[in-house]
């Protein structure tokens, strides 16, 4: 009991017909006790009223008064007041008074005599009251405990045997699983999905070693959210603690993706380049070396493709949609030939056909495929050609093994120490751009073959 029940007054009902009686009680329990206030009324009608009409902490009765007698008075309180401590003060000392006080809910029997006697009453008093103050204020303060368990995050709590025993509301709301489902029921037989995961070894792991455990874990489905759990031992067994923290991770996932793809537009931005770039820088020395201003056109035309290249990966940088066109295959090839051309090299087109296509994109694919060929496969001579719903660009070069056929297309892989290998990479994002399907075979010349297909095709008028 807190310092201000300790200082609190203790309100007393005392009912007898002797007004004498009365006036005793009245004077020495007040003179026992400081905090004892004294009421008093003439029978127990009247202290049915007087109950009715302000609070009191305990009840003192006489047994035997004109009208209704104390037994029936105490009968009469317990109908509303179930928990008010009553005392039945009284002359009488039958053994049969005293069962039925007892049997009627009295909270003690105290036979009247000397003084001492109100010593002994006033005694019991205290006690009675000290433990319906303390039962009351343990009774609103887990009343209070429960009413922030049920505005917190997740909250339950299981016993040794993973018994639950308690269930709040954001529980229910989070699970779908209404309390009477779980409570009584072991948490394993409710949620038969998590036992193997994460979750189920730490749980397991801090009831065993009476240890708390910290730790963030995605539910299994069909729940599927992030939440971070603090589980606490205790005497009975388990509390959990569990905070939905679906939506700080997806935040921290998307700034992990954003990270990932600014280092991949960087990548892309720096590769492609290259092409256009070295292009530039070779004709720019022969222009210079030879004095053949024509190479300057080629220059021109180099840092032309560089500045749509920057617009182009600007607009993807920023999610702008793409418009589908009508492309040429022989043209969309020559045109991205002229790139990256080498003079020991050449190129063939088997035929033509027109493809649905993003043109910007369609052409970064070529270019890549192109500079495969001549940078790492040493080709002398690279082939396009139509398939059916696609379309090939296959090199004589040394082509690609086997064993690597499946990991050409992961960004950063490379059988050159040199090379930073993000063309293919980038190969295979604009396939995925178009929902198209790629794969790398050994070409008829020993060197590398790519078949793009599920390509939406239309027939050439200079077909053949």
């Amino acid at each position: 009991m807190c310092a201000s029940d300790r200082d609190r007054p203790i309100r007393i009902l005392c009912v007898d017909d002797d007004p004498s009686m009365r006036e005793l009680v009245s004077t020495y329990l007040e003179r026992i006790d400081s905090r004892f206030s004294v009421a008093t009324e003439p029978s127990a009608e009247a202290g049915i009223d007087r109950l009715e009409s302000a609070p009191f902490d305990c009840v003192v009765s006489d047994y035997r008064m004109p009208g209704i007698d104390g037994v029936s008075f105490l009968r009469a309180v317990r109908e509303v007041y179930p928990n008010l401590p009553f005392f039945l003060f009284t002359g009488e000392g039958s053994e049969t008074v005293a069962s039925k006080a007892v049997d009627a809910g009295a909270t003690s029997y105290v036979r009247k005599g000397g003084s001492e006697v109100y010593e002994r009453l006033a005694n019991r008093v205290q006690h009675a009251v000290k433990r319906r103050r303390s039962a009351r204020q343990a009774r609103v303060t887990r009343e209070r405990l429960l009413e922030l368990y049920e505005r917190v995050d997740g909250f339950y709590l299981v016993d040794e045997d993973w018994t639950v025993r308690y269930w709040n509301h954001e529980m229910v709301d989070r699970t779908g699983t209404p309390v009477e489902d779980v409570l009584g029921e072991s948490l394993w037989d409710v949620f038969p999905e998590a036992v193997g995961t994460e979750a189920y070894e730490r749980y397991r792991e801090a009831m065993a070693s009476r240890e708390p455990a910290e730790f963030e874990t995605r539910s299994p489905p069909p729940y599927d959210y992030w939440v971070e759990v603090r589980a606490y031992p205790t005497d009975e067994g388990l509390s959990v603690h569990s905070r939905d923290v679906t939506k700080s991770k997806e935040r921290e996932q998307q700034l992990q993706y954003r990270n990932e793809l600014l280092e991949s537009f960087a990548s892309t931005v720096s590769h492609d380049l290259r092409n256009p770039l070295t292009v530039a820088e070779g004709n720019l020395r022969l222009a210079q070396e030879t004095g053949d201003f024509d190479h300057l056109e080629e220059v021109a035309q180099a840092h032309n493709r560089m500045r749509n290249l920057i617009n182009e990966l600007l607009h993807a940088a920023r999610g702008d949609e793409l418009d589908l066109s009508t492309v040429s295959l022989r043209e969309i090839a020559t045109d991205s030939w002229e790139t990256v051309t080498d003079d020991g090299a050449t190129l063939e087109i088997d035929d033509d056909v027109l493809l649905r296509a993003y043109e910007s994109q369609l052409q970064r694919l070529f270019e890549n495929l192109f500079w495969n060929a001549l940078d790492h496969g040493d080709a002398d001579e690279v082939r396009v050609g139509r398939l059916e719903g696609g379309f090939f660009v296959q090199d004589d070069g040394s082509g690609i093994s086997p064993k690597h056929r499946e990991d050409v297309f992961e960004s950063g892989f490379s059988t050159d120490i040199d090379s930073p290998g993000y063309g293919l990479s980038i190969v295979d994002g604009i396939v995925d751009v178009h929902r198209w399907e790629i794969r790398v075979v050994e070409g008829a010349d020993g060197g590398a073959r790519f078949e793009v297909t599920g390509v939406e095709t239309e027939e050439s008028p200079r077909a053949g």
